[in-house]
């Protein structure tokens, strides 16, 4: 192979990249245009409109605000546990972390 005919398969090989990348730049555009025009209905797929807030219907509760009460010294005890015991058994993976989130308070 000669030094021309080298530099025409890279040529080529770079093209075909290049091309594939921009198709698909092409297509994720053409399917994020063509989701926004989807209505999705009450399924909850979807984005709402930036800067609309969500409409409660009125039957539906508004969320109770967090209360802030002390948590009892058990369930302290409790979390303690659990978190030594996931530090020992995750001891190889240092970048792990445990988060607790406190559930909406139901009516």
């Amino acid at each position: 192979m000669s030094q021309t005919e080298g530099w025409v398969v890279t040529a080529l090989g770079m093209a075909v990249v290049y091309i594939g990348l921009l198709l698909c730049i092409f297509f994720i555009q053409l399917f994020s245009r063509i989701s926004k025009r989807i209505t999705w209905g009450d399924t909850g797929h979807g984005e709402a409109p930036h800067g609309a807030a969500p409409a409660l219907s009125p039957t539906e509760p508004a969320a109770a605000p967090l209360s802030l009460e002390p948590i009892s010294a058990d369930v302290l005890a409790v979390i303690a546990t659990v978190l030594e015991v996931e530090r020992t058994l995750y001891v190889s993976r240092p970048d792990f972390r445990l988060t607790i989130r406190r559930p909406a308070a139901q009516p």
